[in-house]
């Protein structure tokens, strides 16, 4: 983690008084020579909250990302804070130093350290999005500090180096415009794969979610991987370079219903946990051995697998007991397809 000795002076032009109170609040910091700023939104009622860095694209602005993204109203229903910082570089305003951003990690760690100090963030439970460079810069914090950043989520935006080497596994979710070109988000999506040690199978659902037919959206999610991670990637169809359009997903709510899947430690929430796929819902409960499925339509199929990929089972939703006595300890998915589309759901064998 950074040292103090990365920032020289820090002033703060708006601040609760008290307590954690709801509002927008600028860091204004001297971080190796160079005057920097970032508008954090503080929710109210939040104790040790997640962070959420939202890094804007080139020609931007923390402010402007702030305002694109509408993502103040969901910090404010999910109870993290929002970090919108702002570029300064090579005198054109608004554009970061390099596309991997590699110079301004001392300034994103000097936030995470101020806002450690003045609200007790939860250090494990610390993620990443952005914007064209953004998603570029996000890329790169999975790859220097994958023992920062709990999981990374980049919008139109590359992986920028072939030596990425974590020290953990990533999660990742990756968004593009199909109008964009696929191919080269596609090697992204398999060095992630191969870094994440994921199956080669995956869920597709089109459209996503597959509750709303006019949605341009095509997920496709790979899990779980090693540790309990996933790789997940949505395609856009119609949409360019661009944060994306409200008026198919929210792309802040999609950003943080993948975000608060993961911390550092692990999942937060193992024994019922969902990693977003689809919309069908069931039920899960394990015990003594013995896997038991509820809720789920006679026409669908469930698989089980481990953190390799490894099958476990593959049947009509009919069968709704799984034998598991014999099973390994460790981390393992139900995924259950159906007519609405598909959802998959970790549980823990202890």
């Amino acid at each position: 983690m950074i040292r103090r000795g990365f920032i020289s002076a820090i002033l703060f032009a708006s601040l609760a008084t008290s307590g954690i109170a709801q509002t927008n609040v600028t860091l204004n910091m001297q971080v190796g020579g160079k005057t920097r700023n970032c508008v954090v939104h503080v929710p109210t009622g939040t104790t040790k909250p997640p962070l959420v860095f939202f890094i804007h694209g080139a020609n931007g602005s923390g402010a402007g990302l702030q305002s694109e993204t509408k993502a103040n109203t969901t910090a404010d229903r999910e109870k993290f804070i929002a970090a919108f910082p702002s570029a300064t570089s090579n005198g054109a305003t608004g554009t970061w130093d390099d596309m991997m951003g590699t110079g301004n990690f001392p300034f994103f760690l000097a936030v995470i350290d101020t806002l450690a100090a003045r609200y007790q963030i939860d250090r494990n439970r610390i993620y990443m999005t952005g914007f064209s460079q953004g998603g570029f810069i996000s890329f790169q914090a999975g790859c220097m500090f994958s023992d920062v950043f709990a999981a990374i989520a980049p919008v139109s935006g590359h992986v920028s180096t072939t030596t990425c080497a974590i020290k953990r596994p990533v999660p990742v979710f990756m968004t593009f415009g199909a109008s964009e070109g696929a191919a080269s988000f596609l090697k992204d999506l398999d060095l992630w794969l191969k870094l994440d040690k994921c199956p080669s199978t995956s869920t597709i659902v089109r459209p996503y979610p597959a509750s709303n037919p006019n949605s341009k959206a095509v997920r496709v999610g790979y899990g779980p991987c090693e540790s309990g991670s996933s790789v997940v990637m949505d395609s856009i169809q119609g949409q360019g370079h661009q944060w994306p359009s409200t008026n198919n997903l929210n792309q802040a709510d999609e950003v943080w219903n993948f975000f608060k899947q993961y911390s550092l430690t692990g999942t937060t929430a193992v024994h019922e946990q969902n990693i977003v796929l689809g919309r069908v819902s069931f039920s899960l409960d394990y015990s003594a051995g013995m896997l038991r499925l509820g809720g789920i339509g006679e026409e669908a199929r469930v698989r089980i697998t481990d953190t390799k990929g490894r099958l476990i089972a593959n049947s009509a939703a009919s069968r709704r007991e799984f034998d598991l006595q014999g099973q390994p300890g460790g981390i393992y998915l139900v995924s259950v397809t159906g007519s609405a589309g598909s959802l998959a759901r970790k549980f823990l064998i202890p």
